[in-house]
């Protein structure tokens, strides 16, 4: 399903509480946006499968089960469905299990409205755009090098060929997501919905990607219908499920199937899903061997985040594209982006000099976990992140709110929950 616009975007409340119910339905109807409801766990999945809603919102105690367990069903049967979890009792664990299940963010009751909206106009913000038909499509890749020339030319190939499957080798951050991006918006799939799936943090991937049996319409390849559906680590799914996804794909092949792009970092990858995929191969090489898009991917990533920001940057200084071009980053495109949008936080109306770039140095020697260090708790990670988060903000909880991707609100009930309330800014000290 595609959400274009407000009218379009069905939200599912889930809540027994007709109070409750009625006061998230009232929020979000005065804001134009259509509105089921349900008040069980089970009318809940009946709903999802009959109104496909673009948005669904949790209550955490239900009549017939918790809005964790069911967040679990819907994000195995429906993962590309956005989940907000709310409840009148906020309990850390609970927070920290709903984010782990992959619930888009966790509100406290009473609501507020605006914090609301926000948080569901974020979740369809997240859903592919269309593309009117007929309309031809720039591959959006940025980029003067070699290389990017390379990815332009060869999507606009794969675009015509129409493949049934394509395959994106390259190390992490690398910049293959965007590129599966690019290649839907470029193919006669545009119109059909984009959706990601990350295999290696799958739960249940067989349900998730091919549907609870007997459920007509569910997994996320019916989702992906006539679109595209992106396997990321696609050589982590099992042999078993390769194979079933390979079956289903040729069963419905001219009848609507998505396109299948698989991505992974190893240059070894294998099953037979890979194998079949492995026809149309791209092989993505990390951003030091693409030295001449640094400067440009780093402008481009400006430009997103002072729109998202809401404020004008003037640029980088020279030094500061020196620092760029001079640093050899291992995270590639990805730590590009972090770097630019951290940069972009702390500038205010400035132009982005060399001291607002926090490039590796101390960070990357000292990082908040180690996969070779001892076993620390979900909770102390996650405490640490959002502390040097805020501390990036300058105190600023909302730029800190922005950059972490979730609500204030959030972030207020977290501070609160571990009995701090953090460094504050001078700004919100005068709000």
């Amino acid at each position: 399903m595609r959400v274009t616009s407000t009218q379009e975007a069905r939200i599912l409340i889930v809540d027994d509480d007709p109070v409750a119910r009625r006061t998230v339905t009232d929020i979000l109807a005065r804001a134009g946006f259509p509105v089921v409801t349900a008040t069980s766990a089970a009318e809940a999945l009946r709903l999802v499968a009959d109104e496909e809603p673009a948005v669904a919102i949790l209550d955490l105690v239900l009549p017939d089960g918790d809005g964790i367990e069911l967040l679990g069903r819907l994000r195995a049967a429906w993962p590309a469905l956005p989940a907000i979890v709310v409840t009148a009792y906020v309990e850390p664990r609970s927070v920290v299990e709903a984010m782990r299940r992959g619930a888009l963010d966790y509100l406290a009751k009473p609501i507020d409205p605006d914090v609301l909206l926000s948080v569901c106009r974020a979740a369809l913000a997240r859903r592919p755009a269309p593309v009117a038909a007929g309309k031809a499509v720039e591959l959006p890749i940025v980029g003067v090098s070699p290389d990017s020339a390379r990815f332009r030319d060869t999507l606009a190939r794969l675009a015509r060929t129409r493949p049934a499957g394509v395959l994106l080798v390259g190390p992490a951050g690398a910049g293959k997501t965007w590129l599966a991006c690019a290649l839907h918006g470029a193919s006669p799939r545009a119109q059909g919905p984009c959706i990601p799936y990350r295999c290696a943090e799958a739960y249940a991937p067989a349900t998730a990607l091919l549907g609870t049996p007997g459920v007509a319409g569910t997994g996320l390849f019916a989702a992906a219908q006539n679109g595209t559906l992106i396997l990321d680590d696609v050589d982590r799914l099992d042999a078993e499920v390769q194979v079933a996804l390979l079956e289903r794909a040729d069963r419905q092949r001219g009848t609507g199937a998505p396109l299948l792009i698989g991505l992974t970092e190893s240059q070894r990858a294998d099953g037979p899903l890979v194998a079949w995929l492995s026809r149309a191969r791209v092989d993505v090489p990390p951003l030091a061997e693409r030295t001449a898009d640094i400067v440009p991917l780093a402008r481009h990533f400006l430009g997103e985040a002072a729109r998202r920001l809401g404020k004008t940057v003037a640029g980088f200084t020279a030094d500061a594209e020196h620092r760029l071009l001079a640093h050899t980053w291992p995270g590639n495109v990805r730590e590009l982006r972090e770097a630019v949008e951290r940069a972009a936080a702390a500038a205010g109306s400035a132009t982005i000099r060399p001291e607002l770039l926090t490039l590796g140095t101390a960070a990357a020697a000292a990082p908040l976990w180690a996969p070779t260090g001892p076993p620390r708790p979900l909770r102390d990670i996650e405490d640490a992140y959002i502390d040097h988060v805020i501390a990036l903000s300058g105190g600023n909880k909302t730029r800190a709110a922005q950059l972490l991707g979730i609500a204030r609100e959030t972030l207020r009930t977290r501070m609160l929950s571990r009995g701090s309330s953090g460094p504050v800014s001078g700004e919100e000290r005068s709000a």
